[in-house]
């Protein structure tokens, strides 16, 4: 039986609302709500409004994409024995002979299942996506990673999922 990964309303909604209170204490930083104190002895003055603003920056797509998620529902992830599905990278599904490796780790507390996939694949993926990879990879070696946090699935159901449809050899 396929492995699917619902986006979960209730999780997605949390997700966004500790978004959104990143970018409230963005928008205090700037002073929306009032008067700001000073950096004091650690910041200096200027700072306080440019972290503001990188944190409405950073965050603010992230309540939306969640609110989004929420509202729309519909599958995050399936895996099945032609490859795996991944709705935050393409609405195709990805076949096992494009993947060239498949890792997990755990990154401050967030469970990760990370892939590379070949170079022709990748080149499908949307652009941001495809900005990130570098990125990716200087942090964890791969280019991509999944996270099944606002899933009605857990990150253990994914793996076994991996386990019992993977090729073996990608499973070390």
């Amino acid at each position: 039986m396929p492995f699917a990964a619902h986006y979960s309303p209730t999780r997605s909604i949390l997700l966004a609302l500790l978004a959104a209170g990143f970018v409230a204490v963005g928008l205090w930083m700037l002073g929306v709500f009032g008067e700001v104190p000073g950096g004091g002895r650690r910041l200096p003055d200027w700072a306080v409004p440019v972290i503001g603003w990188l944190a409405i920056v950073f965050f603010g797509p992230f309540m939306a994409l969640h609110l989004y998620k929420a509202v729309t529902g519909g599958i995050s992830v399936r895996i099945d024995e032609s490859g795996m599905l991944l709705r935050d990278y393409s609405d195709k599904t990805i076949p096992w002979d494009d993947f060239t490796a498949l890792s997990t780790q755990n990154m401050m507390g967030t469970n990760m299942l990370l892939f590379d996939v070949v170079d022709a694949r990748e080149a499908e993926f949307g652009w941001f996506r495809r900005m990130t990879i570098p990125m990716n990879r200087s942090m964890n070696g791969y280019g991509n990673s999944v996270v099944v946090n606002n899933t009605n699935r857990s990150h253990a159901e994914l793996l076994d999922a991996i386990a019992q449809f993977a090729p073996p050899r990608l499973l070390r």
